[in-house]
């Protein structure tokens, strides 16, 4: 069975999470994208975020018409720890990080982030020239080395940030 991981805070959830799931199923040919929204995100201002059930809630309405993007709940914060205790518990799934590229940029600020590289396929969805800016970035050197997949997507104009702003 082949999984991908949408790891975030979900804040709010919306449609360019759900077209970039369905494009790694797609692209990857994988069983199901798991949703895991993190209960807190160490890297960002906790007053932005939404209640951790108000935003699984989100995650459930958005998702309820689409049978191979699931929610998993994990109290863990840290992505090489979830993805440690994943790969245990599930030995015979092969798992995939599935991230924006916009992340990339912070990425090297992730603990254990060049573990994380070693561990999964990454998955890299880039819209606009953001791939341009990410290979810049201290965490691109450690990416080119391992398993990777970058997909270039349509440019959607919304993002969690635009959604809170009320843009």
């Amino acid at each position: 069975m082949k999984v991908g991981l949408l790891g975030g805070s979900f804040n709010p959830p919306h449609q360019g999470h759900v077209y970039i799931s369905e494009l790694a199923i797609k692209k990857l040919g994988l069983n199901q994208v798991w949703w895991i929204p993190t209960k807190r995100n160490p890297l960002k201002d906790a007053k932005i975020y939404e209640g951790y059930v108000g935003r699984i809630e989100k995650c459930e309405k958005l998702l309820q018409n689409h049978s191979k993007l699931k929610i998993q709940r994990f109290d863990e914060i840290y992505t090489e720890k979830l993805i440690r205790r994943l790969r245990a518990k599930y030995k015979n799934v092969e798992f995939f990080w599935l991230m924006g590229a916009d992340n990339l940029e912070n990425f090297h600020r992730w603990e254990n982030f060049k573990k994380i590289i070693s561990m999964v396929h990454l998955v890299i969805f880039s819209r606009e020239n953001f791939l341009l800016k990410v290979k810049k970035t201290r965490a691109w050197n450690f990416v080119k080395e391992n398993r990777y997949s970058v997909f270039f997507t349509k440019n959607l104009d919304i993002s969690s940030s635009k959604i809170r702003k009320g843009s």
